[in-house]
This record gives structure tokens, sequence and C-alpha cells, in this order.
């Protein structure tokens, strides 16, 4: 239950949970999702009445400032319904984010503050709408920001995005043709720099607090060419447009769920977990449990600090608990006074230093050794289990006030388990 009230809180969506053998799951699931990606698409596109485009009926594009989500909907009609229930479009109103952007209000100021908001709801870039006044700044990362990016310069710190808005669009597609808005081909959306403008932060201690983008940088996958884009928006059936929009559409479109840590499939397929094998002799034993970064081009767990995987290793003799160990996979940052940070809008500011990094870097396999003593049985049950978790807050409204309420997130990633016999049985 606790995994469902994290994500019901996190994606701002609702979830339905069900046991999948014995370990909890919880699945958003839409019918727009359904109706955008399943073979559905066709009949979706039909559901508006196949007219002649004119000025009239074309969506209102602004050419002066932004465009809502909503008016790119009326023709990306599935990957407006995908999007709309992603983190990306909640990266505003998501009461995770709401919680720590007070805390950091509160505590350092509105300017201070305003750093999250360039990437949160980064329209504010062109107009200063730091209030959040209009509709389609609280829309996020809506559309209409990534699609007027023409081009960033990750050596300017303050701000990488060169930005045409207005009714030009940018995007991966060939040959794109749109009655609506002008379409430029870019195939800087189909690399790993595109995201690197949010997904890679130091702050003003020179101190990276997350560094997703130099993870990967730095690993095979970048070696090998395979951008973020191709594990977080992979080609799936579906429409570019609806069908009274255009008659020949394309058959495959990148998925605009954009999804990561909140989704719990992806992060299981991420790690492996095996028992490599153990040792026991008199009353001590020695556990040896191999971890590896499998399916990540990034530090596992990546992201905010307080993210983190956590190995439990325990022995029981029959139904009693006799020897239990906790590995955490972690980042863990200081002060200027060495202090430990504990809350994310701290660490954002305040860090100043990396007193640990115990992640897995990306294809890295390590063998963990672990001691247990005093062991006084003659038969032993063995269990590995990973975990991952996030301990944090959320800005939430109860009777008509605003409150700080916890939120914890631990679900089971790998497991498992094995009978131990000591050396000569």
């Amino acid at each position: 239950m606790r995994n469902q009230r994290y994500l019901s809180v996190h994606l701002g969506i609702a979830t339905r949970s069900h046991r999948e053998k014995g370990r909890g799951r919880s699945v958003g699931v839409t019918l727009a999702i359904i109706l955008g990606f399943s073979g559905l698409v066709p009949a979706l596109g039909q559901m508006t009445q196949d007219t002649s485009a004119t000025s009239d009926t074309l969506p209102k594009i602004n050419a002066d400032g932004w465009t809502s989500a909503e008016v790119c909907g009326e023709c990306h009609q599935s990957i407006f319904a995908v999007w709309r229930e992603s983190l990306h479009s909640k990266a505003w109103s998501n009461p995770i984010f709401q919680a720590s952007y007070r805390r950091c209000t509160d505590t350092f100021g509105k300017e201070q503050s305003r750093v999250c908001l360039s990437c949160h709801t980064p329209t504010i870039r062109h107009g200063n709408d730091f209030d959040v006044e209009n509709t389609v700044t609280s829309e996020g990362i809506t559309c209409d920001f990534c699609h007027s990016v023409s081009s960033i310069d990750l050596s300017d710190k303050a701000d990488p995005f060169r930005i045409t808005v207005g009714k030009t669009k940018y995007g991966p597609l060939h040959h794109a043709q749109s009655p609506a808005h002008e379409t430029i081909n870019s195939q800087l959306h189909t690399r790993s720099e595109f995201c690197a403008t949010c997904h890679e932060y130091q702050n003003a201690n020179g101190v990276t607090i997350f560094g997703t983008y130099s993870e990967w940088k730095q690993s095979s996958y970048a070696k090998k060419g395979k951008q973020c884009q191709d594990c977080h928006m992979p080609l799936v059936p579906g429409r570019v447009v609806a069908l009274n929009v255009k008659r020949k559409t394309n058959s495959s479109v990148n998925l605009h769920d954009i999804s990561g840590s909140h989704d719990i499939d992806r992060v299981r397929k991420a790690v492996t977990l095996d028992l490599v094998g153990y040792e026991w002799l008199s009353e001590q034993a020695w556990v040896y449990v191999k971890v590896a970064n499998v399916g990540s081009g990034h530090c596992f767990p990546t992201g905010l600090p307080k993210h983190k995987a956590v190995l439990e290793v325990t022995i029981h003799n029959g139904s009693e608990l006799v020897g239990r160990r906790e590995i955490p996979f972690e980042v863990v940052m200081l002060d200027k006074d060495r202090r430990l940070l504990k809350q994310e809008h701290e660490i954002l500011v305040k860090a100043a230093s990396i007193r640990s990094d115990t992640r897995l870097k990306p294809d890295e396999v390590r063998i963990i050794d672990i001691s247990f003593r005093n062991i006084k049985a003659t038969r032993l049950v063995l269990n590995a289990q990973l975990y991952y978790m996030y301990s944090t807050e959320a800005l939430v409204e109860k009777d008509g006030q605003q409150l700080f309420e916890p939120v914890e997130m631990k679900f089971l990633v790998a497991s498992r388990r094995s009978t131990m016999k000591p050396l000569g049985h």
C-alpha cells in the first residue's frame, strides 16, 4: 500500500494496485494510453470529423508566446494523452515538488528557489511568469517548451537553452509538414544533450547534486551511441497526428511518458541480484552477494540524492532472526560545516561536499562480502532483498489548509533465498 500511496501522490493520477507473485506492484492505467498505443489509434483519430483544414478550424498557435498543450492536443491526440499522465506534465503541480519548492522558498527566499522553476516549469525562461499565473506555466514541462528549443549550449550554466518562441516547432521527424505551424527537423531532440539541460545540476558551491547526464557520458552507453531517448522515449506504435489532420500518418511515435524511477518495472530491469555463495564455520558465517547494474546507462540510483537502494541480508534459524545487515547504495552530502544534509531543499542549496557515493555505476558488477558472528544453529535460511527507497514529503490540502505530509516509498526490486549448512555437513 505504501507503493500505491507514493505513486498516487508522486504522479498525481489514480492508480490501481494488484499482487503479482507475492510482491506489491502499482500501475497507473489510463484509457488515453490504451487508445494512443494499443492498436486502437485509428479509432482515436476518427473521433474528430474528417474535414479539410481551414484557417478557421486550425488550432490557434500563439505567434508571440507560448501555446498551451491543450492546443497541441487538438492534432497530436495520442501523444498529448500520454504526456498528460506523465511526470513531466506534473513537474510543477506534483505535491512532492511543491513541498520541496515551498521549503526552499521559505528557507532561502524566492530568488534562490527560482532555479527550481527553470526546469520544473521552464516556460518562465520566456515571459518571466515566476508566480505561475498563466495556465501554460502550470503545465510543467509542456509540449511547446521542448519543441521551441532550437539549440543548446551546455557551457552556459545559467541558461543553456536557445529558444524560438512562436509558430516554428522543432522535432526529430524528417520532412514533417503542418498546416498549423512551421516545422524544422532537429536531431538535437534525439540526443542526450537535450536531456542534460535539466538532468545535470551543480549548485553554487560547485557540487554536482544530480549528474545523470555526466554519468551517462562516461558510460559504455554513450560510447555505443545509445541515447537517453532510446530508453526513456522509445518508439511505439501510434500516430503523430489524428486522422482528420492527415490521411497517411506515421505508424510509430516516441513514447511521451518519459518514465524513470517512478516506473517500478523499469527499475526492476535495471539491476540484478544473485547469491554467489557462503561459508559457515563454527559460529561465524560469510555471505557473498552479487549486484549488477545491467539495464541503466547511468548510476543506480540516479537523480536526487534522496533516492537510494538498500540491500538487506538476513539469516534465520527457523522463525528466529539471528542476523541482519543493510548495505546502502546512495550519495551522502554534507554542508560546509561537515554536517549531514537530510532534506532535499537543503541538499540543493547547502551541499558543499560529497561524503560518500556507493551507487552502482553503469555496467558495474559488485561482489559484497557480509559477515555474521555468534551463529548458534545447525541449519540457516539466507534471504537477500534489494529495495528501492525514497523518503520525502508532499504538500497536501486538508480542510482548506496546506500541510506537509511524510511520503515513504519502499518497493522490492529483487530477492534471493537459500538454505545454509555448516562446512563439513
